[in-house]
């Protein structure tokens, strides 16, 4: 009796650990057979060349059945990446793969409608930006436009081979090497064909072409980079590249002088392309003119130096001058007359300031400073003769 209850035990207890062998530790998985059904899925479009978008909606996924295995997830491969020679972190059976609805999601049967967006790899997507410390690209695999797979520079580094793609989905359990897939659509990348595209105006283009053709006045023309965000140096850059500062009305590229020398009556001629020159100011101590510019990109500075304004000389020979750009020094060429000496200097885009250093300046306020000081003299000479007239009368 003993030993017959000790079997009718056993197999009792036989009977729960298979059915528990089955479900959480079984060695085969059969999604279908155990009541998971499969989402609405529809990917847009179904074919096209390196750097195409892709847009994949899964909806309508049903509740699952109760008491499954809480690992249970939904999964999606996707095949791209691996053809370029790379992978995921995480993979299902050696293929690219991700959870689109997590062991959590699927455990309390959060089904809401997802879509998955990504970029085909290709040289001439967009590069990278890094943004918060993190380098995205149109590449990026996004849900519901959250990033969950960053591909960086992989985005624009080769194009997406030609051939026909399985993006497939299933039912597998997390860390296990037990996958159903259940559905499986095809894209095909085909071969890239190089198509010039029209460049689309952007809004600040829009906003010049406004203003060039008179449509909106300067003020409006203001107002509106400042709403683009555009601060008052930023707006002069743009006037300046236009021809639209004081100065420059009536000219052409590149801009022509003459401007005088700040507290001078010294003219200098000069021509520039890629900038516009707001000034220049003699400074005595280092014998040189600093000319202020604002650059709008790479550029080149014709400047004539009447030899009166500044020059350099070693005795009575000419010696060269001396360019900085921004404080470095660079080079120049240059041509002589008796009268006045010509550089051409070339200056990278953002150059602020180009200074020209010699052994000899006109100072600041020269002429006036003559002018005022001879005033003077004959006034204390003629006051003190009055005074003489004066004395010498009582």
């Amino acid at each position: 009796m003993f030993r017959k209850s000790v079997v009718v035990l056993v197999i009792f207890l036989l009977v729960p650990l298979s059915n528990y062998f089955d479900v959480y530790g079984q060695s085969e998985f059969d999604s279908d057979e155990m009541g998971l059904q499969m989402p609405m899925i529809i990917m847009n479009p179904t074919s096209g060349q390196p750097g195409t978008e892709i847009e994949i909606k899964v909806t309508n996924l049903a509740s699952t059945p109760e008491n499954i295995d809480p690992r249970i997830e939904f999964f999606v491969y996707l095949p791209f990446l691996s053809a370029i020679g790379s992978n995921v972190p995480n993979n299902c059976a050696g293929q690219s793969c991700f959870a689109l609805y997590s062991f959590d999601e699927v455990g309390e049967n959060k089904f809401a409608p997802k879509t998955i967006t990504f970029t085909l790899f290709s040289t001439t997507n967009p590069k990278p930006i890094v943004e918060e410390g993190w380098m995205n690209s149109v590449c990026d695999l996004k849900i519901n436009g959250k990033t969950i797979e960053r591909y960086g520079n992989t985005c624009m580094d080769k194009d997406q081979p030609p051939g026909d793609y399985e993006i497939k989905f299933g039912w597998g359990i997390q860390r296990s090497d037990l996958y159903d897939v259940r559905k499986t659509l095809t894209f095909t990348v085909t071969e890239k064909i190089m198509i010039l595209e029209e460049k689309l105006q952007d809004e600040e283009e829009f906003v010049i072409e406004q203003f060039l053709e008179g449509l909106i006045s300067e003020l409006e023309f203001e107002e509106r980079l400042a709403e683009l965000g555009y601060d008052p140096q930023e707006t002069r850059k743009v006037k300046a590249l236009i021809g639209k500062l004081e100065h420059q009305e009536g000219y052409q590229t590149p801009l022509r002088g003459p401007i005088k020398i700040q507290g001078t009556d010294f003219e200098i001629t000069y021509a520039i392309a890629g900038g516009v020159i707001n000034q220049i100011i003699p400074d005595t101590e280092a014998q040189s003119l600093m000319v202020q510019i604002d650059s709008i990109s790479n550029g080149t500075l014709v400047i004539k130096l009447p030899r009166e304004a500044i020059d350099a000389k070693f005795g009575e020979e000419d010696d060269d001058f001396f360019v900085l750009i921004d404080g470095w020094e660079s080079d120049f060429d240059e041509t002589r007359t008796g009268v006045e000496r010509t550089l051409t200097i070339e200056y990278p885009e953002g150059t602020e300031e180009i200074e020209i250093i010699g052994t000899y300046v006109i100072p600041e306020f020269g002429g006036i400073a003559v002018l005022i000081l001879m005033v003077s003299l004959f006034s204390v000479i003629f006051v003190s003769r009055n005074k003489l007239g004066f004395y010498s009368k009582i």
